[in-house]
């Protein structure tokens, strides 16, 4: 992908999320988004790119074509996390970090369930 506004709308149509959820969750409205996908607003501030990539799940730098592969291994590690209720304890630290953040995470709880085997398994602790 060539551009932020075509890396935008491929990331909210991969999360499924319509231009007016998306425009909810940033605070602006569907017409702004879809302004943004086609590139109508040519300079788009960072105080606007960090919302649109919390809302995404994503980061400034892969909306920005920085970090593209990066972020398909993070997303792809996410999503087989999240899966496994003792990944998914920690994997909230790591919910809009890199690649090496999840992988990071996913280390830590892998030692805690190897030196604690009672370690949270997902149930209620109370």
């Amino acid at each position: 992908m060539n551009d932020i506004g075509k890396r935008i709308k491929h990331r909210r149509k991969e999360l499924g999320y319509s231009a007016e959820e998306l425009a909810e969750k940033v605070g602006v409205s569907p017409a702004t988004i879809y302004r943004y996908e086609k590139n109508d607003i040519a300079n788009m501030g960072a105080d606007k790119l960090r919302p649109i990539a919390d809302a995404l799940s994503t980061t400034p730098g892969a909306l920005m074509g920085w970090d593209e592969d990066d972020e398909d291994e993070a997303f792809t590690l996410r999503e087989e996390y999240r899966r496994d209720p003792n990944r998914r304890l920690l994997l909230s630290l790591a919910k809009h970090g890199s690649a090496k953040d999840v992988r990071q995470a996913a280390a830590l709880i892998e030692a805690l369930k190897a030196t604690n085997p009672d370690f949270y398994d997902g149930d209620d602790p109370a």
